[in-house]
């Protein structure tokens, strides 16, 4: 191993060696099995941990010959340490002195001990839970069977259900959903050591049991490994701080969360594929009512009460033009006026694509409002008072010919054509802004939810008003033509 974890691990060593008072910096957050280097390990556990840098010979020493005597100590107590072990006859002692002596001339100053020790600690979560946390779901099960007590912090917000590999999601279902962690049989034991293998192996037969009771489909060629599994994580895949267990589980829930709003946020835009049909109104309200639970048990996980972070901006996507349908929904009802009623409820200005056509829907409102009625010569004679002046306005000449070429009786099937076009619109701006928030590495669940929810909020309001343009179609017999 080498690179800034390596120098940090000697460096922090060599800190500790040349002044044994840096080892009351790091003793109480970072511990032997934090570093990855296996010997470095171990003197860092004779000389910390075993608080080797308090012996009173050292602290009798002059200040000058302390380092010297310390090292000579450590040297000591890994000898000792090692026939008592069995791991005597696989080191050159004299290599392991002649290493923890030159280790304080390669630091160039005492002072940044606890800086060390942070990349340590910062090497040794990575390891933890991997890079892009592939292993937090591991460290999680390791976690509790250190430390069993950890199950009833996780127990309200983290479920079997968020672990992705279906084998550590029913290992976690049996040790903390099924109380299997506070089992009077392993609370009664005194040792740690000793719950740790009484829990694993309690484990590995009610993971038995299930399979028989529940009828799984495992061979019983593929228990060895099982058993392998739940061995590995008491052993070779133990985490260094079990008391984080609550921290490891927080990345699981995160994971959990991202890939659910991915799901959630497909099934919304899914719906687009049958059109006219307002499922997507009920998928985003299923949604909806899912990203507040997710909300609960991040808040809980979290330890704390409050809303989620704040939202990503909303997307600025383009939206496709509808301009022949809007021509249609906007000459017929200047042709047959009395349409406005079936459609004022529901069809808005923002339903038109262009700023010209959305004034002359917003004047056909205003007309019916402050004279009860639509006169075309009236909105034509209003179109010429206002000129052309604003963007994509419509010249009089252009709204007289819409006038002139308007079909009655066509407008509440226009208009809800407009208005699916616009949840299309909204829901595919929805689902874009959340995919871009679940797939940033940066974003936090609290980010991501509530991303989520703003998005689909408007989304919602805008798929409610197919539901009023389909029972107001019902309730006058109008069709879509």
């Amino acid at each position: 191993m080498s690179g800034p974890e390596a120098y940090s691990e000697e460096a922090l060593l060599g800190s500790v060696l040349q002044d044994p008072s840096r080892a009351l910096e790091v003793r109480n957050w970072l511990r032997a099995e934090d570093f990855a280097d296996p010997w470095r390990r171990e003197i860092y556990r004779v000389l910390v941990d075993n608080h080797l840098y308090a012996h009173p010979t050292v602290l009798a020493s002059p200040p000058q010959q302390r380092t010297q005597v310390l090292g000579r100590l450590v040297v000591e107590d890994l000898h000792t340490r090692a026939g008592a072990e069995g791991w005597a006859g696989t080191a050159d002692w004299q290599q392991v002195a002649a290493y923890i002596t030159g280790l304080p001339a390669s630091v160039p100053n005492t002072a940044n001990a606890a800086q060390y020790g942070r990349v340590v600690a910062q090497s040794s979560l990575e390891r933890t839970i991997g890079a892009r946390g592939e292993f937090a779901e591991r460290a999680v099960l390791a976690a509790v069977l250190a430390r069993p007590q950890e199950g009833a912090r996780l127990a309200h917000w983290l479920k079997a259900g968020d672990f992705q590999d279906p084998w550590l999601g029913q290992m976690y279902k049996a040790l903390v959903e099924e109380k299997l962690y506070a089992h009077p049989a392993v609370t009664i034991r005194s040792s740690p050591a000793e719950r740790q293998e009484v829990l694993a192996r309690m484990l590995y037969e009610q993971l038995r049991h299930k399979a028989i009771d529940e009828r799984w489909t495992v061979p019983d060629s593929a228990w060895p490994a099982v058993a392998q599994q739940i061995h590995a994580l008491t052993t070779t895949q133990q985490v260094p701080h079990p008391e984080h267990a609550a921290q490891l589980g927080q990345r699981v829930l995160q994971t959990s969360i991202q890939q659910q709003v991915a799901q959630g946020s497909w099934r919304v835009e899914n719906t687009l594929r049958v059109p006219g049909v307002p499922a997507a109104e009920m998928q985003i309200n299923s949604m909806l009512a899912t990203l507040q639970k997710l909300e609960d048990r991040w808040e809980q996980a979290m330890g704390r009460d409050g809303a989620v972070g704040a939202a990503m901006a909303p997307q600025n996507a383009p939206r496709p033009e509808t301009a022949f349908t809007e021509d249609a929904v906007l000459s017929s009802l200047l042709r047959d006026p009395g349409q406005l009623e079936q459609v004022r409820h529901w069809l808005r200005a923002e339903d038109f694509t262009q700023p010209g056509r959305a004034q002359l829907f917003t004047a056909l409102q205003d007309a019916v409002t402050s004279r009860g009625s639509i006169d075309p010569a009236l909105v034509v004679w209003d179109a010429h008072r206002r000129g052309t002046a604003g963007h994509g306005s419509l010249a009089p000449e252009q709204i007289w010919a819409m006038y002139q070429e308007g079909r009655p009786g066509i407008a509440h099937g226009g208009g809800q054509r407009l208005v699916e076009a616009s949840i299309v619109h909204h829901v595919r701006s929805a689902t874009s802004a959340i995919n871009t928030a679940v797939g940033d590495p940066t974003a936090a669940p609290g980010m991501v939810i509530g991303t989520a929810r703003g998005h689909l909020q408007q989304a919602s309001a805008q798929a409610a008003r197919l539901t009023q343009a389909t029972w107001a179609g019902a309730r006058t017999g109008t069709g879509v033509r």
